[in-house]
């Protein structure tokens, strides 16, 4: 499995690909290309995409695709190249209208400095 390979499943599905190679998907999480589950055998997250539904909802065209928070949602929505979307997380929802924010007032705060994130992915 290569990292194209999950990124591409969660683009044109909105979820991980199945993981049928333990040792390719160890190797890509040993990189930081992906978080895996509690288990180490199915990818949870490969940023900005998730495989969680308890994070930011990405809706556009239609569908819909998850990621762990609101900036994780924006960088869906650039990383597809989704010029009108909505993000939803946590009670907060961001509107995309020919690729800008439609109120640019929203401020991004991470409470953990970015040398910790890999600690616990997940909650960062």
């Amino acid at each position: 499995m290569r990292a194209h390979d999950v990124y591409a499943a969660f683009a044109a599905t909105g979820e991980p690909p199945v993981a049928d190679d333990p040792q390719a998907l160890r190797a890509l999480a040993d990189r930081h290309l992906v978080a895996l589950d509690e288990t180490g055998t199915r990818i949870r997250m490969a940023h900005p995409f998730s495989a969680d539904r308890d994070g930011a909802r990405v809706d556009a065209g239609g569908r819909t695709w998850w990621g762990n928070c609101a900036w994780d949602g924006l960088g869906i929505a650039a990383a597809l190249d989704l010029a009108d979307a909505t993000v939803t997380s946590n009670g907060v929802t961001l509107e995309l209208r020919d690729g800008a924010l439609v109120d640019p007032s929203p401020v991004f705060h991470v409470a953990v400095p970015a040398r910790q994130w890999w600690e616990d992915i997940a909650f960062t």
